[in-house]
This record gives C-alpha cells, sequence and structure tokens, in this order.
C-alpha cells in the first residue's frame, strides 16, 4: 500500500514529485476554496488555502459519445502546479435549477433507460441505475484516470451527491427506466468502484447525503473498497443530515482514520435558510421556491463550521464557498489566527488515512 510509503509524511506537504507514480504521495489536508463551475482566479491562488475544488461538467468532459475533451482540467492543473496549489476535482453529473442539465447529449432513448429524468428542482440528471448510462459514466471516469491520476496537483476527485433529488418511488416518470431501491444502490457501489479503479494515486471521494435507508450500506462498501466519504452541506444546526438515528453525520466517525474525508460549506450552509429549504425539498417542492423571513438570512458564525468538521465529521478537507463575501471574509480571518494559520491543515485531521491509495 502506498499508505505505507507515506507513514512519515505529514500534512503539511506531500512528497516532491520524482516522475514516478509509485513514490509520490497526494495528500495535502486542509481548507480549499470552492468554486463551483467558476474560473480560477488570482485571488484563490493566495492566502490560507491549500487550493481549490471546481466542478467540471460530464457534457463538458465527453462533449461526444466516447469523445473526451479535459483541456479544461488540465489548464488549471497546470496553473494550480505553477502557483504550488492543488485541485479538488467534482466530476459534476447532476445539475441543480430550472432546465440545467449536465449529462451529455447523446444520453437519450430507450437503450439509455430515458437517458435523464427530472429532478424535484426542475433540473435533469442521468439515469445512471440504467446498465448502459452507467457504464458511460465509469468509461469517463477511467479515461480521466488514465490521463490524470499521476498528475501531482490533482489532490482528489469527487462524485455529487447521493440524494436521487427526486421521489421516483412515488412517482415514477415516462420514458425513464423504472427506479428502485436496490438498483439504485448497486449503481452507486458500481460508480464508487469504478472511481476507485480509475484513481488508484489519488484521494476519491463520494457525497453522500440521502436516501438515508441505502447509506449505511453503500458507506460499509466504500469503506471496505477505500472509498472517501463527504457532502455538500457542512451546516452546524439541525438538520436531517443531522438526525442522530437516519442522518449521515452519524456515520463520520466510522470512516476516521480509514478513508478521507472531505465535504463542502455552500453558500445555503452559512446561514439559517437552509434548514426551511431542505425541508421543502424532503417534500418534492423547489428549495429556490421558498420564501425567506428576515432572521433566515443571519449568518452562522463561521467558526461553528470549523467545530462541526473537526469534532463529530473527523474531516481531512473542507471546501468553503466564496459566497457570500461577508462570510468567506469571515473564514479568510479566522484561518488567519495564529493558531490555525501555523497548521498547514488548518486544524483539521492532517493524518494520512490507511485506504487513501491502492496499489
Amino acid at each position: 500500500m502506498l499508505a505505507l510509503l507515506a507513514a512519515t509524511i505529514s500534512g503539511d506537504a506531500a512528497a516532491p514529485f520524482t516522475g514516478n507514480p509509485a513514490a509520490e504521495v497526494k495528500w495535502h489536508p486542509g481548507h480549499y476554496i470552492f468554486v463551483g463551475h467558476g474560473a480560477i482566479r488570482e485571488e484563490h491562488l493566495t492566502g490560507p488555502f491549500r487550493g481549490v475544488q471546481k466542478c467540471y461538467t460530464w457534457k463538458a468532459l465527453e462533449p461526444e459519445l466516447g469523445q473526451y475533451d479535459f483541456s479544461a482540467v488540465k489548464a488549471d492543473l497546470a496553473l494550480l502546479q505553477k502557483r504550488g496549489r492543488q485541485l479538488v476535482m467534482q466530476v459534476q453529473f447532476k445539475a441543480f435549477g430550472q432546465g440545467a442539465c449536465y449529462a451529455p447529449a447523446y444520453l437519450k432513448g430507450p437503450e439509455f433507460g430515458g437517458g435523464v429524468y427530472r429532478a424535484s428542482s426542475g433540473s435533469y440528471n442521468p439515469v445512471i441505475w440504467n446498465r448502459q448510462t452507467g457504464e458511460r459514466l465509469d468509461a469517463l471516469l477511467a479515461a480521466l484516470g488514465k490521463e490524470l491520476d499521476n498528475h501531482p496537483a490533482l489532490e482528489a476527485v469527487v462524485l455529487p451527491e447521493t440524494a436521487p433529488s427526486a421521489n421516483l418511488n412515488k412517482q415514477p416518470q415516462a420514458g425513464v427506466e423504472p427506479y428502485a431501491d436496490d438498483k439504485y444502490l448497486e449503481a452507486l457501489k458500481l460508480r464508487v468502484r469504478a472511481l476507485r479503479t480509475a484513481f488508484p494515486r489519488t484521494a476519491i471521494i463520494q457525497y453522500a447525503n440521502f436516501p438515508p435507508d441505502l447509506l449505511p450500506d453503500l458507506v460499509a462498501y466504500m469503506k471496505e473498497i477505500g472509498v472517501g466519504m463527504g457532502g455538500p452541506d457542512v451546516y452546524p444546526l439541525e438538520s436531517n443530515l443531522s438526525d442522530p438515528k437516519r442522518g449521515v453525520y452519524r456515520l463520520y466517525a466510522g470512516l476516521s482514520g480509514i478513508v478521507p474525508l472531505g465535504a463542502a460549506v455552500q453558500s445555503p450552509n452559512y446561514s439559517r435558510a437552509l434548514k426551511k429549504r431542505t425541508s421543502a425539498f424532503d417534500r418534492g417542492q423547489d428549495p429556490k421556491a421558498v420564501v425567506l423571513e428576515p432572521g433566515d438570512e443571519t449568518p452562522i458564525p463561521v467558526r461553528e463550521h470549523l467545530k462541526l468538521a473537526q469534532d463529530r465529521l473527523k474531516l481531512n478537507y473542507l471546501f468553503w464557498s466564496g459566497h457570500p463575501k461577508d462570510c468567506f471574509e469571515a473564514v479568510k480571518k479566522m484561518l488567519a489566527e495564529p493558531g490555525l494559520a501555523a497548521d498547514p491543515a488548518g486544524g483539521l485531521d492532517a493524518k494520512l488515512p490507511a485506504k487513501t491509495f491502492v496499489k
């Protein structure tokens, strides 16, 4: 295991790239800036952050069947490597927002189980429980791994959240291959297996949040094969994520020290509004249509996010959204404090998990 090779390497830096992938340990735990689908700018390359987390859509990476374009990723990697920063790449095939779709256009018709289904937000997501759709996604991951796994600036690869974002059990959609929990669980397992195979030398993370009944089985499988876990919401107030019996937060501690753990403080997590929006989502409504009251947007002190990341989630990576600006300025101010600034991991768990890499 490459983990043995890294036993004496702390979280402050990985070994210099030697050109020999077997000797390369890419491990830079700490705080990253989440830029979503936006461009990496000069302001992202300074300060207390070890790098950038960025989304790259399936349809941009594979614009035509079997024809791949990784030029945008490679350009970002070159920039970050030049500036001594790391990239956490999120392969985004799920979309959010009315009419949005990140699946390639060729995914359509019975061959691909209808290709896409309509999510509660009005977006369109791929039918990954269809065998051929899943195989196309696996092929993309394999191609990405072949091209990028050895790159020293590629810190980690993330797959988006497990939530189907639609109540397909009770509301099947015309032309879409029927959904079933067991089929969906098997599809998720196949995708994380493909990701693990494609990136043996890079930390990998599957965002997991819902459906709650499937998560223990999926997470146990991820732990077994060395796939890390995270999620799109580090939210320190009460929510369905933190429910002690069914919420996904209860599963993090059992993975600590075994697989990489990395999660995001996205824009809604900075305020109390998230609770109303997630409640609407649970009812099958568009979270963006929720009417907020004045107190709902009151910012939550960012130190509470860090405390959740440290104490309950045991994170190695924390990805901070740059919006809203006032909250992000509070993040930078906090990370500049002497106690955190002196630690390259910024107070997060810097120890290399046992199953970060595979042979």
